[in-house]
Formats: structure tokens, sequence, C-alpha cells
């Protein structure tokens, strides 16, 4: 049953801010310096209108969910904040709690939800669905959000920095990830739209399936061509697909043309 709202308010204690850490557990590691000020500056104005949450920790308190007001409040020079005190909570449940917070305000960058909620799926042995329901989002919601880790570092780097949306994140992690880099890079470059993109890696894998359906050329082949040049003084090439082929033998006069009919002992009469 839900906490009734006196109930809550009941609970809400000003602390102290020197006594007041930063959680080991947050997965937000990333704050805008300019969002903080910009918050302090509200905080001056108006005091801070939610309470941060902590529990107890030694002599002080560790802080749960909220860091960004605590350091906007550090900033205007505040001595106390107000806080909800939570020494019920496990280390899991203070993770998921933060966690839950930080994706409710989407103050997470892509990459910090991704990890955060990866560790979620990966500790509790949840599925994307169930994972979903724990932090009231939809399943593809996390689905998208743990797509992101399958990208190569320097791509995630983009996604971070808001230069790449989550669409252009899907469409890229569909490429090998030595593919991605480039493609990326591509799509900020040029402006690429989603969909465009979208395309362009439909067209890059096209690219590359036919590349590696290509029949590779052995060594035997290649010793044929190497004896079939030696024999007739000018390069030869063999094409072959397993079932039909092309043989090809360069020249680069009409005279060296003629030679090479004749050390093949054609004669062409006329």
């Amino acid at each position: 049953m839900p906490h009734r709202p006196e109930r809550l308010e009941a609970a809400v204690r000003h602390l102290p801010i020197d006594l007041i850490q930063p959680g080991t557990l947050q997965a937000r590691r990333v704050f805008d310096p300019q969002g903080i000020e910009e918050l302090a500056g509200s905080i001056r104005e108006s005091g801070v209108v939610q309470p941060v949450v902590v529990r107890s920790l030694g002599d002080g308190y560790e802080l749960l969910a909220g860091e960004r007001r605590w350091r906007a409040a550090q900033q205007a020079e505040l001595h106390e904040i107000p806080a909800i005190v939570r020494d019920d909570l496990s280390d899991d449940e203070a993770m998921v709690l933060g966690l839950i917070e930080n994706l409710q305000r989407e103050s997470l960058t892509p990459i910090e939800a991704a990890a955060g909620l990866q560790f979620l799926a990966d500790h509790y042995d949840l599925t994307h669905a169930e994972a979903a329901k724990r932090i009231g989002k939809s399943r593809e919601y996390v689905s998208n959000y743990l797509r992101l880790l399958k990208l190569a570092e320097p791509v995630q780097k983009l996604v971070n920095e808001r230069l790449l949306s989550l669409g252009h994140a899907k469409a890229l992690a569909g490429l090998p990830s030595v593919m991605q880099p480039g493609m990326a890079m591509d799509a900020v470059s040029g402006g690429w739209s989603v969909r465009v993109l979208e395309s362009r890696c439909r067209a890059a894998l096209k690219r590359a399936g036919a590349e590696a359906d290509k029949p590779r050329r052995d060594a035997q082949w290649q010793a044929v061509e190497q004896q079939l040049t030696e024999a007739l003084g000018n390069r030869v090439q063999i094409d072959f697909d397993g079932q039909k082929g092309e043989f090809r033998v360069a020249f680069h006069s009409l005279d060296e043309f003629d030679g090479i009919l004749q050390r093949l002992g054609v004669e062409i009469s006329g």
C-alpha cells in the first residue's frame, strides 16, 4: 500500500549538507555544470522543492537519490537540505531506487541509463519485460537502451553527447562493430535522419554480404595463374565461381597480342 502524503511529509528531515556524501551505487556519473548552476539559482530563490533520499552511514548519510539537487544546494551555499532517510533499504534496493528516480527524471546520459538497466537485469536475472515492469517503463524502452551497449565505444560517445539519437543508435547497432564508427561519423557530419541512416546501413550490410559470398581463390588457382603468366609472358587472371569462370590475359599492344597467339599456337587467318 503506498504511503499517504501526510506520512511522507512527516518523514522529511532537514539534514546538514556537510554530513551527506554521494552514494557509490548511483548510476549517474555525469553532471552538467551549467545545469547545476541554473538549479542553484532556482534553489536560492525558492529552496529545495523535492527532498533527497539518504540512508545512515557512520556519522553521516549516504545519498541514494537527488545528487543533482544536493550539488546545487551546496553551490547555493545552503547549510541544510530536506531529506528522507531510508535505512530500511538494502544495497540492491538503494541502487534500484536511485536508478528509477533518474530514469523517471530522464537525468541520466543514454549510456548511464543502459549500464544501470543492464545491472538491474543481470543482478535480478530479469527479462527485458520484467526489468521494464520493475522501473515502470515499456519493454521496448529497456531493449532500446540495452542495445546501446552493443555499440562501439566511439559511437557510444556520440550518443552520450546527444549527437546521435536512440533511433540512430538502433540502426548502427545492427552493423558489425568495425563498421559502426565510420557510418556514425558520416551520419553526424551529414545530418542524416534515422531513415537515411537505416537505408545506408542496409546498403552497407548488403555490400558486405556480397563480398563475403564471393568464393575465395585458393592457392591452387593462384599457382595456375602464376604458371600461365610465366608461360605466356603476360599477366593471366582466372575467375571461377564454382560453376563457370573467365580466363583473361593482359596485353598492351597488337604486336604483344600476336605474340600471345603464337605462343598459344593460334593462327589467325586473313
